[in-house]
Formats: C-alpha cells, sequence, structure tokens
C-alpha cells in the first residue's frame, strides 16, 4: 500500500519538479512544504524535468498506520519517514501533518486522517528551511520579544527552555539551545552567535545583589561524580587542516576589553578585577593554597597573554615550591 491515498473529492496541490523518481502517494518534504505524490513519477518524466502534483491538504486520507497504537479521531498524526508510515505517538523524529479522521483499532495497519501541511507547531516552529533559508533584512529580525514587569520579588524570566531526558543518553548530544553561524564569506565589525548584555543607563544599579550578562551554572550530581568531565563553561577552538594562526594576527580562547568614557576606565583599572572566585579557602594541595614566595624561586612555563598591544606572560610551576 502507499504511504497515502487520496479518498477525498476535494484537495489544495501545488506544482513541483521531483528531484528523483516518485510512486503513487509517496510523501515528502518539497522545499518548505509536506506533501504526497498525487500521481507516479517515472524515470522518463523525471529525466525530462518535467513538474508533479503534491498534495497538500486533504480531508480524508488514506494512510499507513503503524500496528500496535489506538487512534482516537482527532489524535494529531505524525509521518514518520524511516518506516514510512503514521502514528499518534510521536517517537521524536514524526512530523505532525494532519488529525486523525476516524478512530482505529490497535491492530490496524491503515487510518484515515486530515492531512494538512499547516497544522500548528508540526514537530515544533520552523521558519525557513536549510534549502530554502529565511531572508533576514537589516534591523529587521525575525522574532523580537519585549517585555517588563512591575514586580519586586520572585523570579522574572522573559523566556524558558526546558530539556529533560528521560532515556539513558548514550553517544548523543544534549543541548537545550543550539545557535549557529554559518559564513563562506567574510564577516563585518562583529559577528557574535549568542550576545548576552545588561544595560543599567544612568539610573539603574545591582546594589541588590549580583548582575551578569551571561551566566553559567552547574549543579553537580548528589552522588560521588562517576567519570566524564563537568564544567561551568567550555571554550573550543576548531584548528581545521586548512587553518594557519599567522604572527600577528590575535587568535584567542578568550577577550577581555574595557571601553567607555575615559575616567570611568581609570576607576575600573584602579579598583576591577580581572576574576573574582568566591566561596573557597586556602587549602594544602587544592584549588587554592596560600604559599610564601622568595627571590630564588623560578617559574618552570608561563602562559602568554595580551594587555592592550604588549604581550605578557603569567607563570607557571610544576611544583608549589617554585623550585
Amino acid at each position: 500500500m502507499a504511504e497515502c491515498e487520496l479518498t477525498a473529492k476535494t484537495y489544495e496541490e501545488i506544482r513541483v519538479v521531483p528531484g528523483a523518481v516518485k510512486t503513487v502517494g509517496d510523501i515528502e518534504l518539497y522545499g518548505s512544504t509536506y506533501g504526497f505524490y498525487l500521481d507516479g513519477f517515472s524515470a522518463a518524466e523525471y529525466a525530462a524535468g518535467e513538474s508533479a502534483t503534491l498534495i497538500k491538504k486533504a480531508e480524508n486520507v488514506k494512510v499507513t498506520k503503524i500496528a500496535g497504537v489506538v487512534w482516537v479521531a482527532g489524535d494529531p498524526i505524525f509521518w514518520l519517514s524511516a518506516s514510512e508510515n503514521f502514528t499518534n505517538v510521536d517517537n521524536g523524529s514524526g512530523v505532525k501533518v494532519g488529525v486523525a479522521y476516524q478512530a482505529a483499532v490497535s491492530a490496524a495497519t491503515v487510518g484515515y486522517i486530515n492531512f494538512d501541511d499547516h497544522f500548528d507547531l508540526s514537530r515544533g516552529l520552523h521558519i525557513g528551511t536549510s534549502a530554502v533559508p529565511y531572508i533576514v533584512a537589516a534591523s529587521d529580525p525575525i522574532f523580537e520579544l519585549y517585555t517588563t514587569s512591575p514586580v519586586e520579588s520572585g523570579i522574572i524570566r522573559s523566556a524558558t527552555i526546558n530539556l529533560v531526558p528521560t532515556g539513558v543518553a548514550g553517544a548523543i548530544i544534549l543541548e537545550a539551545l543550539y545557535v549557529n553561524i554559518t559564513s563562506a564569506v567574510r564577516t563585518g565589525s562583529w559577528a557574535n552567535a549568542i550576545v548576552g548584555r545588561i544595560d543599567f543607563g544612568a539610573l539603574g544599579d545591582a546594589a541588590g545583589g549580583m548582575a551578569a550578562s551571561i551566566v553559567g551554572e552547574m549543579n553537580l550530581p548528589g552522588k560521588p561524580t562517576p567519570g566524564g568531565a563537568l564544567y561551568c563553561f567550555d571554550a573550543e577552538m576548531n584548528a581545521r587542516a586548512s587553518a594557519t594562526v599567522v604572527s600577528g594576527h590575535t587568535v584567542a580562547f578568550m577577550k577581555f576589553g574595557l571601553w567607555g568614557d575615559g575616567t570611568a576606565k581609570t576607576s575600573f583599572v584602579t579598583n576591577g578585577y580581572l576574576f573574582d572566585i568566591q566561596g573557597v579557602s586556602s587549602v594544602t594541595d587544592g584549588f587554592f593554597e596560600e604559599v610564601t614566595v622568595t627571590a630564588a624561586q623560578v617559574f618552570d612555563a608561563v602562559l602568554r597573554i595580551k594587555v592592550d598591544s604588549a604581550n605578557y606572560f603569567i607563570g607557571l610551576c610544576d611544583d608549589k615550591s617554585f623550585a
């Protein structure tokens, strides 16, 4: 049986040029539209570059149902591309393409759905695709959120993203938020995948506590660590085979920049810190240990840093005696 069989008298269609041979009822994503083919598309038609009819909306469509699940009329229905059938139990890779037109028993391998490419949040919110990206104009973002709150207590958040794994995570990657810039051209003055900014203006302040533009917080497991590695921040740089760092060109894992009014900058240089490490005390051979330094002590290695345009070096020793 074909994946989809049209049983409605009326439907909405578009004319497309398939990239391969198709059989009747094949479903696919064409550009940004999910649909199924009304007719077969032969090798001769493909070679000639002809077009075909793709159904994107129909009131009643007969589909291949996964056995073992019960459908209730109105259930959201998902298409699973790997097995080329339909289910009301999404496994995380399904695409919502409609709702059940009528009920179906567990053993049934055929179901009937109301097929619609534009159901709300079909596998999340998609704006453009890698093949047909949404074009963004200068100073015209796709999404803007402006909020305010008169509340003076509690936790105030403009947006929250929660990822709660329920399976044992093996060789997978868990990311609650992934932001990526892919550029095959030279970028401008600034290129930042993520920007965190707090603007106090002339009247605001953080006298009531702490303020940080970006926070990385790790809640350690409530047991002895079984292995692996845990970090609040992970800075990584991919030195691909064709890359060459040229002398005199700044490439670093991190940058600290101070800018603004001259007097204000002087006050920071006089009273500010590069790092503020809290919650630790001096422990022998521990994370932090206070030691006595003498003129005879030497460094075994140094780390180079840049301050303005000058190179400086942080001394390192392979033992705490600095011998």
